[in-house]
């Protein structure tokens, strides 16, 4: 707080009387401590995919080749409720059918990402997961330093809606650092 108190009373000093102090005083929770500058050390990164994220730009390598060495656990998450969905309306047949397409298109995805990421020098770790796209997703976070999700991650991006609702729900539930690309 002290380098931001000493900005504000140089930079506004003399202005509207005590006004600032009071602005200090009520903002005070907003204003990072010289502790929080220090970036933190990134030594495990999550990188949820599936069907709507699965394309990562080539910005978003050359950020995560900062981290090289660290290690990567892609994963690729299936939303169950879709497939139960689907077994109580066509039954189990096409949802079994729907289930290994996924499951295929799934293991097709990571190995590409994987294989670009390995290029940068990171080491990955690939996974697919069957269950609920957010929950699953908050819930590893914790294990890990940094958190990386595509803003288009369990749904289409569109015009209207430029992040999809469960990036923004996941967002707001993790409290690692989050790079969302």
């Amino acid at each position: 707080m002290g380098v931001f108190n000493k900005l504000v009373t140089r930079k506004f000093r003399n202005i509207a009387g005590d006004r600032y102090d009071e602005i200090l005083k009520r903002y005070r929770e907003f204003l990072l401590l010289p502790d929080e500058f220090v970036l933190p050390e990134i030594h495990l990164i999550l990188i949820p995919i599936d069907r709507f994220a699965h394309e990562i730009p080539s910005e978003l390598y050359e950020t995560l080749e900062a981290y090289s060495g660290a290690s990567v656990m892609l994963v690729y998450v299936s939303e169950s409720m879709a497939f139960r969905m689907i077994e109580q309306t066509l039954g189990r047949d096409e949802a079994e059918k729907l289930k290994a397409a996924e499951r295929e298109l799934g293991e097709r995805v990571l190995v590409e990402i994987a294989s670009s990421l390995e290029d940068i020098g990171l080491r990955v770790t690939k996974r697919h997961l069957f269950g609920n796209k957010s929950d699953n997703v908050i819930k590893l976070a914790e294990n890990f330093d940094l958190l990386v999700i595509s803003r288009g991650y369990g749904s289409e991006i569109t015009k209207m809606s430029p992040m999809s609702p469960l990036v923004l729900r996941i967002v707001q539930h993790v409290v690692k650092p989050t790079i969302v690309y």
